[in-house]
């Protein structure tokens, strides 16, 4: 039996973004401490929702929950703001430009290996700011790899700063829009999953997302237990079909 979502209806005023693309338009709007995005190239808000679920079963203990919803009556999703009102989110690649200035990811295709271009940015955070990010991208490039995420990039990964406190932290792991072969552009609908499946590019360190991961250690751990339990519940989906081929795939990496 199909989940009734809920629809939000949201003025005009919320609007905070429209990002256009060659398929259609994504609108986000904020309001009331909860962010909205509408999908614009698949099932991004499906993606998003499964993602969050996967990431309730983990070891990963800082994440964004995604709510199923329409907004304005196209299907997308919703999330509550991460940040307190003394915090501030800055992206790593915000905050290279801010001390070396240019873009992050060009620096680091000027390095060769995944390993180094994986050091560099470690290094240049802790030396910034005294952060070790190390475990944290661990854990975010092995759930990358098993969800097929192709859009990590150094915009939605990066730190919390409490400006009250003058202290720093990892940004919860957000934005999964563009996984499980949600980019109906890119995957199309008509292919078999795997053919899908080996069509992923990953970023930002290798367009290998089982390299990148390696490189990090395999951070991440899931209970397959509670999950398959959770997703019992869950609509047929091929988002959930590829989630189910992915979990299996990697059984032998991230089960805890």
């Amino acid at each position: 039996m199909e989940k009734m979502i809920k629809d939000y209806k949201l003025s005009p005023d919320a609007l905070v973004m429209v990002v256009g693309s060659s398929i259609g338009t994504q609108k986000k709007y904020y309001e009331n401490g909860f962010w909205y995005k509408q999908n614009h190239v698949g099932y991004e808000g499906v993606s998003e929702y499964l993602a969050s679920k996967v990431l309730a079963c983990s070891n990963m203990q800082d994440y964004v929950e995604y709510e199923p919803c329409k907004i304005n009556g196209v299907d997308g999703c919703r999330s509550a703001n991460f940040l307190l009102e003394s915090e501030s989110f800055i992206s790593l690649q915000r905050l290279y430009d801010i001390y070396h200035g240019g873009q992050l990811s060009e620096r680091i295709r000027m390095i060769d290996s995944v390993k180094d271009r994986i050091r560099f940015v470690i290094d240049f955070v802790f030396d910034t700011i005294g952060l070790d990010i190390r475990e944290s991208l661990g854990k975010i490039a092995t759930f990358d790899m098993l969800i097929l995420n192709t859009d990590r990039h150094f915009n939605n990964l990066g730190i919390v700063a409490d400006l009250v406190k003058k202290q720093y932290k990892t940004a919860p792991v957000f934005d999964h829009g563009n996984a499980l072969l949600s980019n109906l552009a890119e995957f199309p609908i008509d292919d078999d999953i795997e053919t899908n499946i080996d069509r992923v590019v990953g970023q930002p360190f290798s367009a290998s997302l089982e390299n990148q991961a390696m490189e990090l250690g395999f951070g991440l751990k899931v209970d397959y237990a509670k999950l398959d339990t959770m997703l019992q519940n869950e609509q047929d989906s091929r988002a959930l079909e590829t989630l189910r081929i992915q979990l299996k795939k990697y059984a032998t990496i991230i089960k805890q």
